[in-house]
């Protein structure tokens, strides 16, 4: 018995822990509700914070596309730059050549229409060659006769 009672002293007995006020830091006395909604409240910014981690990691990934769709085009514009030089460089080449053409056609349709000029005075030199041929028939005669070899005519 005293065993017993030693063990209710120890712990104490109904009446005497009625008697003691608890503790505001009893665990028996803080309600089990801000526990929860402080647990919950974590949860919830873990959650928010893994959503936004994956969020940044989908940004990124979609940041990687779109700025290796830009090199892409990037490369393609320069190619098609680089194209659109040497098209250039072949149209000028082209309009060289088509000029210098020009100029060729030109100088010989010029060297034409000063021919029928030199002609006309080639033919009226002849005419007048002719002309005077025929005034002088004793000339024209001479031509038909024989000369000697010591070239005297007969």
């Amino acid at each position: 018995m005293q065993a017993a009672a030693f063990k209710d002293k120890k712990r104490g007995s109904p009446a005497h822990r009625e008697a003691q006020p608890r503790s505001p830091l009893d665990p028996a006395q803080v309600p089990h509700w801000p526990y929860r909604a402080i647990m919950s409240l974590y949860i919830l910014l873990a959650v928010a914070l893994l959503f936004c981690i994956i969020l940044s990691a989908l940004v990124m990934v979609k940041n990687f596309e779109i700025s290796k769709e830009v090199q892409d085009l990037k490369t393609e514009l320069w190619n098609v730059s680089k194209l659109m030089q040497e098209c250039e460089k072949r149209q000028e080449a082209n309009r060289h050549s088509i000029q210098q053409s020009i100029f060729e056609v030109r100088k010989k349709v010029e060297k034409l229409e000063t021919q029928p000029a030199e002609i006309n005075k080639i033919s009226t030199s002849i005419e007048k060659i002719l002309q005077a041929l025929e005034k002088k028939p004793s000339a024209c005669k001479l031509g038909s006769r024989e000369m000697d070899e010591g070239g005297a005519l007969d």
